[in-house]
């Protein structure tokens, strides 16, 4: 025995010195599969050892060749999670006139295997439950489904996931298994979940010194005796960040402190720097060049309240305001607030000052925003060679709601917005009307790094004449946000002097198509059409154009071109915005 053993090891130490070459040389290797499906073919290659060595340059001939007696193998064991049991492969491996090697593979996967049924049993404290009563419905594969493997662990993770999400945490499955007939091409799968106890939030406590309890409390996205959830704790975490109230924040639950299965919650708060300053520059169309200067207390008190200040100062808008701000009910999203401003404003032959006092009460949600404000306007102004003052209390309203996969920049999605305003002589105001706009914008993606952009406003004032009302309070067209091609507020319904004074009726329309170059940059050409006007007689100025966009993690820079298809004095606008998609 001993001497057939030395006499192999002499055999093949001869081999290696006489030919050393044709042994442990690197070798020349192209690999092939038969056309299988791209899953198929994907899952294959990713397995196939012989195919992730084909490049290397230290395989050798004896290493290939034991790679390709496992190819089989290989290929086999990625073709059962894809459901395909039965398969049949026929593998060669010859050498090539140019002395390189193929391997080759054709591949027959058969016929798949079907799920034959789906059990899923329950047992523990929480069996009865109604929550674990469709579990078997809610299983990714089904029966007559072909069976995948990512499916079925997909479906595992999803009933641990549900019962931990509802207070189970100590849930695990106790039997998971696959039973597979392999030649009546079916699998029967079985599951035992075992819940444990069910455990509820206890007691949440917070830092004290910082904000109200009462108002933290408030945040909170659960109540005591409700069902123990790791997920809500994290949307605590992150609803306090984004109040701006802090600078840090820890949730941990209280685990050690458990009692009858309530469990504590701890919430760890620093203050974050209640002031921020914020100074900028800048330039838009619609405003020429600017620059301002932003204050803001994120933190005026315990009671959350919060101030806001800023100054404008710009070529055709100047504008000074400030906002005293106060949480309520559903502190996320609702808040009374109080403001004051001041702006002055130019374009072509007017110029407004408009002094404004208001309360609103508004709730912005992540969906819908809508609320309600009470405004005191005083409003002195020039148009053309008219001079005019107004005072008007006005009630106003207004509603909105999104849907967008992200709002800063838009995949597929839409946002429709309607405001209702108005006043009455016999309440302390210097004119009576009704006014209402609403607004419709959509983007849709066709294609891979396509983008359709459609928007849509249309605007109606009831009154007894336009003269009656302050610049501010009609409509206008014209400018980056309405109709490009033209300049701000330069389409309107003119007096005999040729001043546009603007109009009763509203109605602008644009569709644009953007196509992505790369993350960064993105072309896109547009029509728009719009106009301002006294009666329903609508005659609409047309503009065509191009730009080009900037995206970046707060919206886009949006540089455009628009050309009037009307005689105007300029042949072409540029317009520059920056801002939000929806």
């Amino acid at each position: 025995m001993h001497f057939f053993r030395r006499l192999t090891f002499i055999f093949f130490l001869g081999l290696c010195l006489l030919a050393p070459h044709a042994v442990l040389a690197a070798v020349d290797l192209e690999v092939t599969i038969s056309d299988v499906a791209p899953e198929m073919s994907a899952n294959i290659l990713a397995r196939l050892r012989i195919y992730q060595q084909r490049q290397n340059p230290k395989l050798t001939v004896f290493e290939m060749r034991r790679l390709h007696r496992k190819a089989v193998a290989d290929i086999t064991s990625a073709l059962e999670p894809l459901g395909y049991y039965s398969s049949q492969v026929e593998s060669a491996l010859v050498k090539t006139e140019d002395g390189g090697w193929h391997a080759s593979y054709i591949i027959t996967p058969g016929e798949p295997v079907r799920v034959n049924s789906v059990v899923v049993q329950v047992q523990g404290p929480g069996s009865g439950l109604s929550l674990f009563a469709d579990l078997e419905v809610q299983f990714p594969l089904r029966k007559g489904g072909v069976l995948r493997h990512q499916e079925y662990e997909d479906g595992k993770k999803k009933i641990l996931s549900w019962a931990r999400r509802n207070g189970f945490i100590e849930a695990r499955l106790v039997r998971s298994e696959i039973r597979v007939d392999r030649g009546k091409h079916r699998a029967d799968i079985d599951l035992l979940l075992e819940t444990g106890h069910r455990f509820v939030f206890g007691r949440t406590t917070f830092t004290e010194g910082i904000i109200n309890q009462g108002l933290l409390a408030r945040y909170l996205p659960y109540k005591e005796g409700e069902p123990y959830s790791v997920h809500a704790l994290t949307r605590l975490q992150s609803i306090l960040y984004d109040t701006g109230f802090f600078g840090g924040v820890s949730v941990e639950p209280e685990f050690d402190k458990v009692q009858e299965y309530r469990v504590p919650v701890a919430v760890e708060l620093v203050p974050a720097l209640p002031n921020r300053y914020s100074f900028g520059l800048g330039y838009g169309t619609d405003t020429g060049a600017r620059g301002k200067i932003e204050w803001k207390n994120r933190l005026f008190n315990e009671s959350g309240h919060k101030v806001h200040s800023s100054l404008q100062l710009s070529q055709k808008l100047s504008k000074v305001d400030t906002a005293y701000q106060i949480p309520i009910s559903d502190p996320r999203y609702d808040a009374l607030k109080y403001s004051g401003s001041f702006a002055r404003e130019e374009w072509d032959d007017t110029q407004t000052d408009l002094l404004s006092v208001a309360t609103s009460v508004s709730h912005a949600g992540p969906r819908y925003q809508y609320g309600l404000t009470l405004e005191v306007r005083d409003e002195n102004y020039d148009i053309g060679a008219t001079s005019g003052s107004s005072l008007l209390v006005l009630p106003k309203g207004g509603w909105s709601v999104v849907f967008a996969d992200n709002r800063m920049n838009v995949e597929n999605g839409w946002r429709f917005s309607v405001e209702v305003t108005g006043a009455e002589k016999d309440l302390l105001s210097d004119a009576t009307f009704f006014q209402t706009q609403g607004g419709l914008k959509g983007i849709w993606s066709p294609f891979e790094q396509w983008r359709l952009i459609g928007r849509f406003t249309l605007g109606a004032t009831f009154v007894d004449s336009i003269d009656d009302l302050p610049p501010s309070l009609r409509f206008y067209a014209g400018g980056d946000q309405s109709v490009r091609g033209y300049s701000y507020k330069s389409i309107g319904t003119k007096d005999s002097s040729g001043t546009v004074i603007g109009g009763r009726y509203l109605t602008v329309g644009s569709i644009e198509m953007e196509r992505k170059i790369n993350d960064l940059w993105s072309g896109a050409v547009f029509y728009d059409a719009g106009q301002a006007t006294e009666t329903l007689d609508v005659k609409l100025k047309n503009s065509i154009g191009f730009g080009g966009r900037i995206t970046l993690p707060f919206g886009q820079i949006r540089m455009d071109i628009g050309f009037p298809l009307q005689h105007e004095d300029h042949f072409y606008y540029l317009h520059l915005n920056v801002g939000a998609d929806l």
